[in-house]
């Protein structure tokens, strides 16, 4: 009772000149005095209940705690102590008076109060995580390392503390200790592995862990394959991506969990414009996975196409201010260059999906199964005739309504895009003929008239939107797109010469071979348009068209030089806008790009590119004084 004989005086004493609470009401008021700030008035009461009571449990947690928070250890230990000599079966508060010890500068009996309950108190895991907890709070490394390894020897669990341990070291970026402690934790608990993934690569932040994590990883992976996950995982992660996908490879593809995961890593791969490898881990998959559910075939062919496509776009040349008649479905807009997939393994394993997907039910998944198909082939293999089969093969597949109509509307493409306009004509008229009561103007319209215009036939689709544009109502989908090509029909062949026309048709023809994807023999005809027909009113549009298709192929400086030919016609915004874009991003030439820019808001006053160019100006400058 040595130290709490000062208390009951300190007791007394605040009695003397003070009126404290008593009673059951006197711990909740002083609760209330205690939340509304006033520590030391709480304090004189929690300490009067515990000298009426030395059991009142509430009184001398809250006091305990208040001491805890204002860092009062030497005010916490006496209360702390005396409440042991009435409880000592309190193990939490034995070993908090060695915490209050230690903030108290009293490492020695700190050690000597643990020890004490390291000898005698250790009977189980709760007592053995309570001590461990308290070596982690004052970073007893070693004391947390053998007490642990006492614990794992006591009751036979080898990872014990394991999670403790890694989160310790990898918050104190002591890593390997950390790799140790995860590694150890998934030998033994497999269900931890996602756990241990994440917080490995948030290890892998720190860049200097990099060829630790590498080299520890790749070690362990030996001994227990489940590793290759985090491995592959770490692989991403930094960047190393051929490196995740030949982990993948050597995990495999064993159940449906492993399918999953080469879905996801398939795609994002995608998100990374990794496509070549994306397309090799598609592949994979298809070659390695056992059944063939054509969901799964579905998702795997979907992946593939965005691949592709995806790599298309990025070939692209995306500019800012001049698009060739933007969202306007008379004109082709995939002309880009297409990746050459003649070595793909796609390209020798299509006939080979085409034999898993016969064998599988007639649904709208099989359906789209194959109609997914025939776009790889007809969009980015360029087989028309494979990409016909398979559309064929999905509309006997019974396709929803949707999907059918999809399905056909890409075959009567494949027609356009094999040069066969007169069936093309054909396939489209069902719907389209003039003076037909249930007309209906949709995508079956457009490419009705696109077969006419490319089998130079021009007479014929400006006498349908003659006889259409007057009672078309203007929310209709492709209201804008028919106004757009009756203005062109009207201003470039109906007014014109001879002349004109002969160029007008020559456009369309070079309009029809980049639909066929016969790029160069489109430069060629656009050229021959510019060269044959230099008055005809088509020809700075169609030398526009030109300058854009050379971009595509990059040749920056001809597009330059081509576009800037024609800087003296009504398309003279349109063309400096291109030039300068062309200076700017493609050849690096700022001050040359500003120049051209500055000429469209003194020379193309009108335009409806001044205030974006303007905009874009002032974000060049900025750039220039930064």
């Amino acid at each position: 009772m040595r130290y709490f004989w000062p208390l009951l005086i300190i007791g007394q004493l605040y009695a003397q000149t003070e009126v404290l609470p008593e009673g059951e009401t006197a711990f909740v008021q002083a609760m209330a005095i205690e939340r509304a700030g006033d520590l030391d008035r709480a304090i004189k009461i929690y300490y009067q209940i515990l000298i009426g009571d030395p059991n009142h449990q509430r009184a001398y947690l809250q006091l305990r705690n208040i001491y805890t928070r204002t860092g009062d250890s030497e005010s916490a230990i006496p209360i702390i102590e005396n409440w042991l000599k009435y409880h000592p079966e309190d193990l939490q508060s034995e070993l908090i008076l060695g915490e209050f010890h230690y903030r108290n500068q009293d490492d020695e009996k700190a050690m000597e109060i643990w020890n004490q309950f390291r000898k005698t108190k250790l009977t189980n895991q709760t007592t053995y995580r309570l001590l461990f907890h308290s070596y982690v709070r004052f970073g007893q490394t070693d004391e947390m390392e053998s007490l642990a390894q006492e614990g794992r020897e006591r009751f036979n669990e080898p990872h014990l503390f394991a999670i403790d341990l890694a989160n310790y070291y990898q918050s104190r970026q002591t890593y390997d200790r950390s790799l140790r402690e995860y590694l150890t934790l998934i030998r033994y608990q497999k269900q931890y592995l996602r756990y241990a993934t994440d917080r490995i690569l948030i290890m892998s932040d720190d860049t200097t862990s990099h060829t630790l994590i590498d080299s520890t990883l790749r070690m362990e992976s030996e001994k227990n394959p489940d590793v290759q996950l985090i491995l592959a995982g770490f692989y991403y992660k930094t960047g190393h991506f051929e490196n995740a996908l030949l982990q993948h490879i050597e995990i495999g593809v064993i159940n449906s969990d492993d399918i999953r995961r080469w879905l996801e890593f398939s795609a994002n791969l995608i998100e990374e414009k990794q496509y070549e490898l994306s397309v090799r881990s598609y592949h994979h998959l298809l070659e390695n996975m056992e059944g063939t559910d054509p969901e799964i075939v579905g998702n795997v062919l979907l992946g593939l196409g965005q691949a592709y496509e995806e790599q298309i776009v990025q070939n692209k040349t995306e500019l800012q201010f001049v698009k060739w008649f933007p969202e306007n479905d008379f004109f082709y807009h995939q002309f880009v260059k297409i990746p050459n997939i003649a070595d793909d393994p796609l390209t020798n394993t299509i006939e080979h999906y085409q034999s898993i997907l016969a064998l599988l039910p007639k649904s709208n998944t099989t359906a789209t199964v194959h109609f997914r198909l025939g776009e790889i082939q007809a969009f980015l293999m360029q087989d028309m005739h494979g990409a016909r089969i398979s559309y064929e093969a999905a509309l006997k597949a019974q396709p929803h309504f949707d999907l059918e109509k999809k399905i056909r509307i890409r075959i009567g493409d494949l027609l356009l895009s094999a040069g066969h306009y007169t069936e093309a004509k054909n396939y489209f008229d069902q719907e389209s003929l003039p003076g037909n009561k249930n007309a209906k103007v949709n995508e079956y319209t457009i490419r009705y008239l696109n077969s006419l215009l490319f089998n130079r036939e021009i007479d014929k689709p400006l006498a349908f939107l003659d006889s259409i544009i007057l009672v078309l109502e203007p929310n209709n989908l492709f209201f804008n797109d028919l106004m757009e090509m009756h203005d062109l029909l009207v201003n470039y062949y109906f007014d014109g010469t001879r002349d004109d026309r002969l160029a007008f048709k020559s456009f369309f023809q070079a309009e029809a071979l980049i639909r066929q994807y016969k790029i160069l023999e489109a430069i060629e005809m656009l050229d021959y348009i510019r060269q044959e027909h230099p008055e005809a009113l088509i020809t700075p549009l169609s030398t526009l068209r030109l300058a854009l298709l050379l971009l595509e192929s990059d040749q920056f400086e001809q597009a330059l030089l081509t576009a800037l030919s024609i800087e003296n016609s009504h398309l003279k915004d349109r063309v400096l806008a291109l030039a300068g874009e062309i200076e700017e991003r493609l050849l690096g030439n700022q001050e040359n790009a500003l120049k051209l820019y500055h000429r469209i808001l003194s020379e193309c006053q009108n335009s409806l590119l001044v205030e974006p160019v303007r905009f874009h100006i002032r974000k060049l400058s900025k750039l220039q004084e930064s």
